[in-house]
């Protein structure tokens, strides 16, 4: 019986190695850009402040303030199979919401390193209300 489990075990390793977790990932804004196009199943997610929101986001992202204290009630109710882009202003609201989404379950999330200020920065686009 023990040769059967090693045996299986010996089996199974290679194929559990060899699989990419997706997980969470901090990247700069132009492999955050280039993921956002590669990826079908998405949300953006816009953690700053509504006022902060209003003065432009990315693509068509949604918006739920970090700030709030509903927060991680808000992101809780969110599907848990899509990917999930999170940004703020500079970072720290992002990283800090990456974390909350983690332990909320979320297994792929990826958040923009240097938040909008570093997309803007890199001239990439950004959607104002009404357009």
């Amino acid at each position: 019986m023990k040769a059967i489990f090693s045996l299986a075990l010996l089996l199974w390793l290679p194929l559990v190695s060899c699989q990419q977790p997706q997980g969470p990932a901090s990247v700069d804004a132009k492999t955050f850009s280039q993921k956002l196009s590669n990826t079908s199943d998405k949300v953006i997610l816009d953690v700053r402040t509504p006022d902060e929101y209003a003065s432009g986001y990315i693509g068509d992202a949604i918006n739920i303030d970090f700030y709030n204290p509903a927060f991680k009630e808000q992101v809780a109710k969110l599907d848990k199979h899509k990917t999930y882009f999170v940004y703020c202003e500079a970072g720290g609201r992002s990283k800090s919401a990456m974390t909350i989404l983690k332990e909320e379950g979320f297994p792929n999330i990826v958040e923009l390193n240097g938040g909008i200020s570093e997309w803007k920065a890199t001239n990439l686009p950004v959607t104002h209300p009404g357009q």
